[in-house]
Order: C-alpha cells, then sequence, then structure tokens
C-alpha cells in the first residue's frame, strides 16, 4: 500500500510526533508521499511567520528535510478529472469541503494511494477514497512510547 500525508501528517511529521514516526518507520521509503497542496499549505504556514526569526529557519529547514526524501506526486490530468467529479459529487449531497482536501484526495486517488490524516470526517465523505488516521494504525506498537 501506497500513502499520502496530508497536511494534518505531514505537520506531525515535522513536529516529529512519536506515532506519525513510527508509522512512516515501518513502511519502505517510497511507499510515504505527499502532494503540491500540502506542501503549498505548509509553506503557507512558514511564511506567515515573521522572516529570519529562529522558528521560521527551523520550520523550514525541517520541511526542505522531509521533502528531500518524500516524492511530491504530480498532479495530473487524471486528477484534474477526480477533482471534478469529487467536487460535483460532495456538491450535490450537500457536504461539500475545502478545495485543498479535495485536491490531496484527487491526486491520491489519481495516484492509487491511501490518504494518512486526522481528518477523517472530512475526507470518508469521498466516495471511493481510502484514508487513515496514524494514530488508529499502531500495529507496529500498540503500547506507544515506553
Amino acid at each position: 500500500m501506497r500513502y499520502v500525508l496530508d497536511t494534518t501528517a505531514f505537520s506531525a511529521l515535522m513536529r516529529r510526533e512519536y506515532l506519525i514516526l513510527q508509522f512512516v518507520k515501518s513502511h519502505t521509503p517510497g511507499d510515504i508521499r505527499t502532494v503540491p497542496p500540502v506542501v503549498a499549505e505548509i509553506f503557507y504556514g512558514i511564511e506567515r511567520l515573521k522572516k529570519g526569526s529562529r522558528k521560521y529557519r527551523l520550520l523550514k529547514a525541517e520541511t526542505e528535510r522531509i521533502l528531500s526524501v518524500l516524492e511530491v506526486l504530480p498532479w495530473t490530468h487524471e486528477a484534474s478529472l477526480c477533482f471534478g467529479a469529487i467536487k460535483s459529487d460532495l456538491e450535490r449531497r450537500g457536504v461539500l469541503i475545502d478545495d485543498l482536501d479535495i485536491a490531496i484526495a484527487s491526486i491520491s486517488m489519481a495516484h492509487g494511494c491511501c490518504v494518512v490524516t486526522k481528518n477523517l470526517r472530512q475526507f470518508r465523505r469521498i466516495n471511493g477514497l481510502e484514508s487513515r488516521d496514524w494514530e488508529q494504525m499502531r500495529e507496529q506498537n500498540p503500547k506507544g512510547p515506553q
């Protein structure tokens, strides 16, 4: 199984939270990826900080470090088709979610990946998308930190 980290998962990885680190470590390189809307949201958050501040420099460096080892999947024509189908379906059902979340889902589906998120409530509205919360995927260490 291949996974796409959404913004909540990418942020947790930046903070080096135990369970997301365990999740990433339990998979082979290349199985964990992200997508352009996640990268955009992360950089937006960083750019809101005071330029040159310690926090700005640390978060920017950590983001670049993570992006140096994670593949960023491209937004393909197929992903665009998925986006249109997903958004129109959500609109018809009256359960619209944020466009960036639809984009994350669309790109993930086009590449056959599961979205890893803390935002299951939103992503589970999308028919045909597999999504999981990394904190609920504790097969590796059900007891958490020792």
